[in-house]
């Protein structure tokens, strides 16, 4: 592949997995300017290094290649610095924005969202990240071995090890709910 053809399908491949990458990131900072700026990071060492793809290689995990690694550097610079947490109630910023009451099965829906999100949150980092781009993202074993720079093997044992882990906190958390929850779709796929 030539440099402008490379140059063009680069465009087109970071152009289309923007919002996946934007996700990844925030599931993995937890913050959405970290999220912005990682991805942002990302994509520029992506394109300034792009004559260092191989040939025949796919860029799509080559990019989420990156942006793992951008996020855990951010992580561990993130460890070394004093925290300071900035609350917006605090600041007036939540104040500004008016939010109109949800009917019930949204709320319902929000909820379990949530819930699922929070039990995510608990597995540990390896795992948040199989979970994320297999199952949030769709990749496959091979896409996000690539993109983990893990042996296939070891992404579908981090798999596992997170289904029966989210299987049973779902079950913890659902459990105590008010009223029965429906799962919706996206649980399907943890089992």
């Amino acid at each position: 592949m030539d440099k402008t053809s490379s140059k063009q399908e680069f465009g087109s491949v970071a152009t289309r997995e923007l919002n996946a990458l934007y996700r990844t990131a925030l599931r993995m900072l937890r913050d959405h300017h970290e999220a912005e700026d990682a991805v942002q990071e990302s994509l520029d060492k992506g394109w300034r290094n792009l004559d260092q793809l191989e040939a025949g290689a796919r860029l799509k995990p080559w990019l989420f290649r990156i942006l793992t690694n951008t996020c855990l550097d951010l992580l561990r610079s993130k460890s070394r610095r004093p925290q300071v947490e900035f609350n917006e109630q605090d600041h007036g910023q939540d104040d500004m924005v008016s939010r109109p009451a949800l009917p019930d099965d949204d709320l319902h829906n929000r909820q379990i969202g949530e819930a699922v999100n929070l039990v995510i949150d608990r597995l540990p980092a390896d795992q948040q990240a199989v979970v994320q781009l297999v199952i949030v993202e769709q990749f496959s074993y091979e896409d996000a071995a690539i993109a983990l720079d893990l042996p296939i093997g070891t992404v579908r044992s981090r798999l596992s090890r997170a289904r029966a882990s989210l299987s049973t906190s779902l079950k913890e958390v659902l459990g105590k709910a008010d009223r029965p929850l429906r799962a919706p779709a996206r649980l399907k796929l943890v089992k």
